[in-house]
């Protein structure tokens, strides 16, 4: 992230649920006086730093990591290095699932009957930096209108802003992000096969 044409500089990593990144930094021409910062942040983590970069180790401890760098002379910026590896500690349900790319489609996961009723699966979605995320729900049946329980509903998580927004029933809905990161939670019943969600996602261009 050295000589790059822009103040503002953002890189997502990305990998498959079940692993973490570790990012080394290798080098580092970063100014501090002059208030050049790079960050770090993930779903369960947030790092900020300049100074005593060059062998600094970070554990995004998910499968996902944005790094923001911000440069005020030119050339200036840093080297880093990232692998991945499996996750030390389980940050996710086995339902869980990962979408990355600019469009994909979401649906409702399947729990096994005898699954833990209080488990709440999610999916998570990412796309490139700087980009947007549109979703539009194209078939919704969470049981019916009359019979709603705190079961039954579907969370949609804005992770840049945490604003979420609620959905029950046959509701079929068109939903914006305002940052390229977004969580949609199924809250169910387990034991109620009947509900389904089809929906489809894809990036919107930054302007």
């Amino acid at each position: 992230m050295m000589g790059v044409g822009s103040s503002d500089c953002t890189v997502a990593i990305g990998r498959p649920l079940r692993e973490e990144i570790t990012v080394s930094i290798l080098e580092s021409s970063l100014n501090c006086s002059a208030g050049e910062v790079v960050l770090f942040s993930g779903r369960m983590m947030w790092r900020t730093g300049c100074r005593k970069l060059p062998l600094s180790l970070i554990n995004s401890r998910t499968n996902t990591l944005i790094v923001k760098q911000r440069v005020l002379l030119p050339g200036n910026g840093v080297i880093l290095q990232y692998n991945s590896r499996n996750a030390t500690k389980k940050y996710y349900q086995d339902c869980d699932k990962q979408l990355f790319g600019p469009q994909g489609e979401i649906v409702n996961p399947v729990q096994l009957p005898d699954q833990r009723q209080e488990v709440v699966c999610r999916t998570f979605i990412n796309v490139a930096p700087r980009h947007r995320i549109a979703i539009r729900a194209l078939y919704t049946d969470l049981g019916s209108e009359s019979n709603q329980t705190h079961f039954n509903y579907i969370l949609v998580r804005d992770v840049s802003t945490m604003k979420t927004m609620v959905f029950h029933g046959k509701q079929q809905f068109f939903w914006q992000s305002t940052g390229s990161q977004a969580e949609i939670e199924f809250h169910e019943n387990v034991k109620d096969h009947r509900t389904s969600f089809w929906a489809e996602y894809h990036a919107i261009e930054p302007k």
